[in-house]
């Protein structure tokens, strides 16, 4: 009886649809280069954060970052996605493109997902 409750699906359907919601916003704070705005949506499962360096980040700029394929949750609360994600150098205009797989999961205190897996190292993949 408890698969048909009206009400769960609702909140599963509604949790869908922000996922969604947040994964767009951060793909268009990345793709703008509002990096420091999109560490808003990351943090690991266990709280912990990251230090992000934001100025070797500034030394790129992303030229295109797009979801591949579509988003779907593997569980209610877990979520993979691919990003393929292009970008330049500003200093030696060297261009260089990437998948980045994210891991994405929901707080439910939040309510709302966030980015489980570190935001990409564009230094790393530049080389």
């Amino acid at each position: 009886m408890a698969a048909c409750n009206p009400i769960k699906i609702i909140n599963q359907r509604e949790i869908v649809t922000q996922l969604h919601i947040d994964v767009n916003t951060y793909r268009k704070l990345m793709r703008w280069g509002h990096y420091d705005q999109a560490t808003q949506y990351v943090k690991a499962r266990d709280g912990l954060k990251d230090e992000i360096d934001f100025e070797d980040m500034s030394r790129y700029k992303i030229t295109h970052f797009v979801i591949s394929g579509e988003i779907k949750p593997k569980t209610s609360t877990e979520a993979k996605v691919i990003a393929e994600i292009k970008f330049y150098d500003i200093d030696s205009g060297r261009a260089t493109s990437a998948r980045d797989d994210q891991f994405w999961w929901y707080g439910e205190e939040e309510d709302r997902w966030f980015l489980g897996s570190p935001m990409i190292n564009f230094s790393d993949l530049a080389e």
